[in-house]
């Protein structure tokens, strides 16, 4: 169903894998989130973005990309995999099928660019079609299928002093999706520079305010171990449901007692809103909480607004002069969700996430933003065999279900209902302690 635009200059995109092993499990599909991330990357405007990830057949293409372009509206559509000349690929044809006119230079231009690299590019069969329809129309674009390739082909090649060489294909595209009647796409030139004719080009809007502060001083509680000035890593910690940024204020001392590194603990209070759950009683939360189970009627809305704000938090902690190499994100309980949700899709590293009596929010959609950057980062997760708040079922599935793509993804049980124990402090110690060399 097409919902409509957040604002005028929302894009709203189509991302498709096409993979047969990827789609049935046999390999973490990379092509989505990397692909996901340039998009953001290099796009200032707000995008709404629909990801799919289907076998190399005919149908289940041509079926989602016409659902991507007549039922959601999205402006532009990006395929990866499924070009080359084996019989399984059959991506650029069914491409040709579903659209109404051909674009043939971008066809040509990826594989100028692709030939730089690699002599097979000539085997490359891309194509790029628009698809219109009454009151619509889209550009679809096939990409390669490697990461690396994909960027390499949307920026095109510089030289070491940054000129470029050969353009890259996205220069293009935000013109053509004027020419259709899309949303005006600007860009982030220090990624790509968007090509408009001078007639084209929309005049340079004033300068925005700045945002105001993420939290406010009055929601942060800046905590530091006793007798010390200078730390050694900031922890930016999210509290529990009914909770306050003061539950935890005691961890910077027993870090330090326990022989782990000097640790500020940056931690904002969660706004208070009505619980669903509850009856409506306004409690301190990070999402709404629809029911008892948990993974059931997810505050979609509410989750990604959070992760916003956490975003913003830590932007303005490294714009203080805080490393993001020396942050660590971590919560406890909803703290804990959202730690995991907004950590796993950061575009930029940090040192580590910490996640105890938590969950896996929003599956689905999580496990397919995973970004390259986050799947490195060293996690610590902990959880109580006993917790009849947060089922210890529903977080250790979710912990095996990540650890399938995030290597340094540590989870410990513990014999405690949902709190914390001195144990899980102590493995919480030790997991600092390793960031902090």
């Amino acid at each position: 169903m097409k919902a409509p635009r957040q604002s005028e200059d929302e894009l709203i995109l189509g991302l498709v894998s096409i993979s047969d092993r990827a789609s049935q499990g046999v390999y973490q599909d990379e092509g989505l989130p990397s692909l996901e991330a340039w998009c953001r990357r290099a796009m200032t405007n707000p995008i709404r973005v629909h990801q799919r990830l289907i076998p190399d057949e005919p149908y289940d293409i041509e079926r989602t990309l016409r659902e991507l372009v007549d039922d959601l509206g999205c402006d532009l559509v990006f395929t990866t995999g499924g070009t080359g000349p084996s019989r399984r690929d059959v991506t650029p044809e069914v491409t040709l099928k579903v659209g109404t006119r051909e674009m043939p230079g971008f066809g040509e231009q990826m594989r100028a660019i692709s030939g730089h690299f690699v002599p097979t590019a000539i085997l490359s069969r891309q194509v790029a079609v628009l698809r219109e329809i009454p009151d619509h129309a889209a550009l679809i674009v096939n990409l390669p299928g490697r990461p690396k390739a994909i960027a390499e082909t949307l920026e095109g090649l510089k030289d070491k002093d940054g000129k470029t060489i050969v353009n890259g294909l996205f220069a293009a595209i935000p013109y053509c999706i004027d020419l259709i009647g899309g949303p005006y796409i600007e860009t982030d030139e220090t990624v790509i520079k968007a090509f408009r004719p001078k007639s084209a080009q929309r005049p340079k809007t004033p300068k925005a305010e700045p945002l105001p502060p993420a939290f406010s001083p009055e929601d942060l509680n800046v905590v530091m171990p006793r007798g010390y000035s200078e730390a050694d890593l900031t922890v930016v910690w999210l509290h529990g449901l009914g909770a306050d940024n003061e539950d935890f204020a005691p961890f910077a001392d027993e870090i330090v007692r326990r022989g782990g590194p000097v640790c500020r603990f940056v931690m904002p209070n969660a706004p208070k809103r009505a619980i669903s759950a509850y009856d409506g009683v306004p409690l301190r939360a990070w999402y709404d909480i629809r029911g008892m189970k948990l993974e059931l009627e997810e505050d979609e809305f509410g989750m990604l607004e959070t992760v916003g704000r956490v975003n913003r938090l830590i932007d303005e902690l490294v714009a203080q002069g805080t490393p993001r190499e020396r942050i660590v994100l971590g919560g406890f309980s909803q703290g804990a969700a959202m730690t995991l949700l907004c950590g796993l899709t950061q575009t930029k590293p940090l040192a580590g996430l910490i996640a105890l009596s938590g969950y896996v929010p929003l599956p689905e959609r999580l496990f397919q933003s995973v970004t390259p950057v986050a799947a490195s980062l060293p996690i610590f997760m902990g959880h109580g065999t006993l917790d009849d708040i947060v089922s210890p079922l529903l977080s250790q599935s979710g912990a095996r279900a990540l650890a399938k793509s995030l290597p340094n993804l540590e989870y410990q049980t513990y014999d405690m209902a949902h709190e914390v124990c001195a144990d899980e402090v102590l493995d919480m110690t030790k997991f600092l302690r390793k960031l902090s060399r």
